[in-house]
């Protein structure tokens, strides 16, 4: 087994570890916005391919503390790169720099690639090259403050594009965040579940997606660590038919619903390209008109915070929403993402929970209400 790190966004990392642990990762703990495991081979492809909530998964490598340039490339230029990659390799170095000491990550990311060259420089007279685009491999350096790690990224293009999205809104919801609201509603996947205000359709498809065992990263079909010498071909392909295999065919009660008949005609092609009927699944009608027939059930909203999605009257509108939900969602369990602060007080509804979150850069609160 291997030490690796599985990233996510804030507040999901309890919920990453459950799903890791499931997935069969072993020696789990909880970092900041990430999930540090062990795991084989096998686990790190099925991570790949069934994690609903982890945006990407790294190897670390080395780490070491720095203060300066000179240091930074003294300590990369001690690693023996040959046990990591050949001479025929191409590579791509990503910065992520939060330090006093180093103020220009893309200089930082200058000084290892210098130094991974001139490493091989001196072990064989030859320089890899580099290749931003289709690297062997791609190298990440993270800095905070003095402390340095170098890491392998296994993933490439970041997990929450699910290559199902190609239509959204003005103010779309990552596909991770879209799931880990799921995951942290309760949910069973079997009892109604309705998305009031669906615009783009996300969060009903991540549901239809775990209602129906569908493997979220199924259609992908290019991920980083296919290009590494180790890759298990023969592994990866028999998974993915495993995936296809126990993909099931019956759906439950799942709806969205949007009063934008623009947005759901748009939203219909990521149903589709989803593998999902929009017919059965999306509905354009005003969330204020809507009554469901079932008792009980799970409502998640992601209503404008007035920011990127403007409202004529933001309060106006949350009071409506809680006076809706009220009146005709008894017995159902209803969650409410908003990063507005003001507009929250005029739900009208006391939440049982309050669950901190960020959409993009916006500071939000997932409100669960108990709708007696």
């Amino acid at each position: 087994m291997k030490e690796y790190i599985a990233k996510t966004l804030f507040g999901l990392e309890a919920v990453l570890e459950k799903e890791l642990k499931q997935l069969g990762a072993k020696h789990t703990i909880i970092l900041n916005r990430a999930v540090g495991f062990k795991a084989e081979k096998e686990t790190i492809y099925k991570i790949h391919l069934w994690s609903s909530l982890a945006l990407r998964v790294i190897e670390p490598i080395y780490k070491f503390k720095a203060n300066d340039t000179d240091e930074l490339y003294k300590r990369i230029l001690e690693v023996d790169w040959s046990m990591i990659m050949n001479i025929e390799d191409t590579f791509k170095i990503d910065s992520v720099v939060s330090s006093s000491f180093f103020t220009h990550s893309q200089f930082a990311g200058l000084r290892m690639k210098d130094a991974i060259c001139d490493f091989w420089r001196e072990e064989t007279g030859k320089r890899p090259n580099i290749d931003v685009r289709k690297p062997t491999f791609t190298f990440v350096l993270h800095i905070w403050q003095d402390e340095v790690q170098l890491a392998i990224d296994l993933t490439g293009e970041p997990l929450f594009k699910r290559r199902y999205r190609t239509q959204t809104n003005e103010a779309p919801l990552n596909e991770v965040l879209a799931s880990g609201l799921i995951e942290l509603s309760s949910w069973d996947k079997k009892m109604p579940f309705i998305d009031g205000m669906c615009g783009s359709g996300t969060i009903v498809i991540e549901a239809l997606m775990k209602a129906t065992n569908c493997a979220p990263s199924i259609e992908r079909k290019n991920y980083a660590f296919m290009f590494h010498p180790d890759f298990d071909s023969k592994l990866w392909y028999k998974l993915l038919d495993e995936a296809k295999e126990i993909r099931e065919n019956e759906y439950p009660n799942i709806k969205g619903i949007d009063k934008d008949e623009r947005i759901v005609n748009e939203a219909k092609d990521n149903f589709v390209r989803a593998g999902f009927k929009p017919i059965f699944h999306l509905e354009h009608n005003n969330f204020f008109r809507y009554t469901p027939k079932e008792k009980e059930g799970v409502i998640i909203m992601n209503p404008p915070y007035d920011v990127r999605l403007k409202s004529s009257d933001i309060n106006k509108l949350y009071k409506d929403i809680g006076d809706h939900l009220k009146k005709n969602f008894k017995g159902w369990t209803a969650y409410i993402l908003s990063g507005n602060v003001e507009a929250r007080k005029h739900i009208g509804l006391k939440p049982s929970e309050k669950i901190k979150l960020f959409n993009g850069k916006i500071e939000c609160r997932l409100l669960r209400f108990e709708m007696f």
